[in-house]
């Protein structure tokens, strides 16, 4: 009689975090802002190396930005990772390292650009984030993150104008670009 198979690992349920922005901008500009470290420092990050290829490295400094209340937060801090799928004009996809001592985020992040006549869709997917309840404010926090790196992405290309130390969502964005007009 043979030994029984073992049984398989109970899968973990997971969920992504997913944020979307229209940008008017060509797909090239938006593809350009994310993975060209000039550009990066440009609109989002205080310091940034990138070798933009399929397996490059990629090295991000966020700010500390200031919430609307006036108090700090500590944003990501300082990420170290890999491209891991890159398409010109179409999709940017980072693996990040875990942060020291941060251990419960995802390492997978990508932004998908599609083009919508004049301008583009823009979809962040921050994939892998555990389901359970105790998980809950994590991904809350990776989210709004994530809304506020599209809202200054929105804005930058838009308007030319910045503002990397300010914590920004996307109604916001689409105001400040609204009145530009």
């Amino acid at each position: 009689m043979s030994a029984p198979a073992p049984s398989p690992r109970p899968r973990v349920k997971t969920v992504d975090v997913r944020v979307s922005a229209r940008i008017k901008a060509a797909p090239e500009a938006v593809y350009r802002a994310l993975t060209s470290a000039r550009e990066l420092t440009r609109w989002w990050l205080l310091g940034a190396e990138t070798d933009a290829r399929n397996s490059g490295r990629v090295r991000m400094v966020w700010p500390r930005v200031r919430r609307p209340d006036g108090s700090r937060c500590d944003g990501f801090g300082e990420r170290e990772g890999v491209f891991v799928d890159l398409e010109p004009g179409r999709k940017v996809a980072w693996l990040f390292k875990p942060a020291r001592g941060e251990r419960r985020a995802p390492p997978l992040v990508s932004a998908f650009i599609e083009k919508r006549g004049a301008a583009c869709s823009v979809t962040v997917v921050h994939a892998g984030f555990p389901v359970a309840a105790a998980a809950g404010e994590l991904r809350r926090g990776y989210a709004c993150a994530w809304e506020d790196g599209l809202a200054k992405l929105k804005l930058y290309l838009e308007t030319g104008r910045t503002c990397k130390m300010e914590m920004l969502d996307l109604e916001s964005a689409r105001i400040l670009t609204r009145r530009r007009r």
